[in-house]
């Protein structure tokens, strides 16, 4: 049910007439709306420009701006869009009324009218306003829960193709905390950093498609191994490909270039400097430096040293030298992140330890 108390609408009465925006005002005072007034077009606009309005009750024919004129120009700007019109008009030939409702009237009445047929519309159009307003908020909420449920869909997805284990689902939780800072340093905005960051823990999406005796290998792979390994980068993508979702977009850009390199030596696609999409070079660099300061079953965590003279050497090679700079110039910030999420890391390890010690225990003593 909707909220029945007027008191809560503010209504804009326009007309360069006196009489007539007092006879309205009168009107609506009667019924409880608050009533803000104007005589002008241009007093119009800066009134809703000050104060919300629900509503504008809106006369045609008026000096200077007219009210066709004042509606267009409410509809083209987004803070004021969704204020319903109401035209007020002595002059409701056809021509006048398509033009009303071709710059955005909601409804017209005409002068001379009823008290009862202005506030039978004034209310009907305010219910619609509510309902819309109502509808609009669920359906935020609703994509909210849809964009919510993709994230951790997504983190789980991107967990288990990594590897089905602790040590590699927590490489993709680090490399997204990595490519976020990276991102907004880079001077993307807090959304779309955000977006990447949620498409970059599907980047080694594709290695659901590999071969788990591949994956899983505890020394170097050989040439063919290496070859199907690399088929995992567009495998993610072509999983990807059919969902319109930008987040899901994002994620097969990523999925598909991060392993190009900026010299045009980096597969699938060989793609050379800015022809690999920002996404991808960014998570590129975030992936690369996690992936090296961590052990591996094949491999051990190089030294934090050795990371950053590769990275050097890897500037304009590997690696966009812009990102290059930008990591550097702010290095102590990647390293906090690494720090942090190593002590978390730890702290799960430690917690799902006492939780099977706890359930072991528990067995012995039913046994």
């Amino acid at each position: 049910m909707f909220d029945t108390d007027n008191s809560q609408y503010n209504i804009l009465v326009v007309d360069d007439v006196k009489d007539n925006v007092s006879m309205v005002e009168k009107i609506l005072l009667q019924a409880n709306y608050h009533v803000t007034k104007a005589s002008s077009g241009v007093e119009a606009l800066r009134s809703v420009s000050e104060k919300e309005t629900d509503l504008m009750l809106l006369d045609i024919m008026m000096p200077g701006m007219s009210g066709i004129e004042v509606c267009r120009y409410l509809k083209v700007e987004e803070s004021t869009s969704s204020i319903p019109v109401i035209f007020l008009t002595a002059n409701a030939d056809n021509e006048t009324l398509k033009k009303a409702y071709r710059v955005g009237g909601s409804d017209y009445i005409r002068k001379p009218f009823f008290k009862d047929e202005l506030l039978a519309r004034v209310a009907t159009r305010l219910k619609l306003r509510d309902y819309e307003k109502n509808l609009e908020s669920k359906v935020r909420e609703r994509t909210k829960e849809i964009e919510d449920t993709q994230i951790k869909l997504m983190n789980v997805l991107g967990g288990i193709a990594e590897g089905h284990s602790l040590e590699t689902h927590s490489h993709v939780k680090r490399v997204a905390d990595f490519t976020y800072r990276l991102a907004v340093l880079y001077g993307m905005d807090l959304e779309e950093a955000k977006l990447l960051k949620d498409a970059s823990t599907l980047h080694d999406i594709g290695k659901l498609a590999v071969n788990d005796a591949i994956l899983h290998k505890k020394s170097s792979l050989n040439k063919s191994e290496y070859l199907e390994m690399q088929k995992h980068a567009s495998l993610g993508a072509t999983m990807l490909e059919h969902s319109t979702m930008p987040l899901f977009k994002a994620a097969k850009i990523v999925a598909l270039q991060h392993h190009e390199k900026f010299d045009g030596t980096g597969y699938p696609k060989n793609l050379k400097g800015e022809e690999i999409h920002i996404y991808g070079r960014i998570v590129a660099v975030a992936d690369v430096f996690d992936a090296l300061s961590n052990s591996r079953a094949y491999k051990k965590g190089w030294k934090k040293e050795d990371i950053f003279m590769y990275f050097n050497d890897m500037k304009g090679k590997h690696f966009d030298p812009h990102l290059i700079d930008i990591f550097f110039s702010h290095i102590d910030e990647f390293l906090d992140i690494y720090n942090i999420q190593i002590k978390i890391d730890e702290l799960e390890k430690s917690l799902n330890a006492k939780k099977r010690g706890k359930i072991m225990g528990w067995l012995l003593r039913e046994g």
